[in-house]
């Protein structure tokens, strides 16, 4: 099955908790970002066949399938692919932490996340500011 188009202005944004996927995707848009926010992997991988993202901003701890599996999935699934994936979790053990990255994440944020921790994450994706 082909890779559907890579969309190097697009971060997909994977949490459960609402108030979560709407913060990040106002922060990531403030940054200039396009985002496209699901609830479970499952609607996650469902986007992933429409389209790819440059990133994608993903919770670890999420009922069914949780964000280490998705992770895999997608590395499995995308392995031609560089598509960056950042964790994000309350759970900040240093041993957790080496856990999510050997899972195939990039990146690990520890929520509470700030507007600061996502710009220096992500950058600003031609955003001028004045």
């Amino acid at each position: 099955m082909p890779v559907p188009t890579f969309e190097p202005d697009l971060i997909l944004v994977v949490d459960d908790v609402p108030e979560n996927r709407q913060l990040a995707t106002l922060y990531l848009e403030k940054l200039g970002w396009r985002t496209v926010a699901c609830e479970s992997a499952e609607q996650a991988l469902r986007q992933l066949a429409r389209s790819t993202p440059s990133h994608i901003l993903l919770d670890i701890k999420m009922p069914g399938m949780d964000g280490i599996s998705l992770a895999r999935a997608i590395r499995q699934t995308l392995a031609n692919v560089n598509t960056r994936i950042v964790g994000y979790t309350a759970h900040a053990l240093k041993d957790e932490v080496q856990r999510i990255l050997d899972a195939g994440f990039d990146q690990v944020l520890i929520k509470p996340v700030t507007y600061k921790d996502m710009s220096d994450c992500f950058g600003t994706q031609g955003v001028v500011f004045l």
